[in-house]
């Protein structure tokens, strides 16, 4: 006796891995260009399953941690310079890996601190990408 397929299980089950494959959580990329703007383009470093490079990912905007790091000098009043104060800044390069993480909606209008709107229904896209870190290769 023949086994009979489950052709509805086996619908969903490939209908599922589309799915999946079109939501994007993060991705390990190696930034390839500093733009004049303070974007990155990146190349992410998993190939797909065939093989084939994944196309570069362009201008992303990076988050950062703000620290601002204040130096007080406690001798006291036996001097009169002004305290020190250092900042840290953005240091993403030519080819440090990064870490990317998507957007969960459209943010082809998102402009400083303004709200924006939204004009797709384009959701966990490759386009709404942002560098959240840098990944220590030593």
């Amino acid at each position: 006796m023949t086994k009979s397929r489950d052709y509805i299980n086996e619908f969903f089950d490939v209908f599922r891995d589309d799915v999946m494959s079109d939501i994007h959580g993060s991705i390990r990329c190696k930034i390839v260009k500093v733009n004049a703007d303070k974007t990155y383009n990146v190349q992410p470093l998993a190939l797909f399953s065939d093989g084939a490079k994944r196309p570069q990912l362009l201008s992303l905007q990076a988050s950062f941690i703000p620290i601002k790091i204040k130096y007080h000098d406690d001798i006291g009043d036996s001097h009169s310079f002004a305290p020190f104060y250092a900042e840290m800044t953005i240091n993403y390069q030519v080819g440090d890996v990064v870490v990317v993480v998507f957007e969960d909606r459209d943010t082809s209008n998102a402009k400083g601190d303004s709200v924006y709107k939204i004009d797709s229904k384009r959701m966990h896209d490759a386009n709404d990408g942002v560098i959240v870190g840098k990944i220590d290769m030593k």
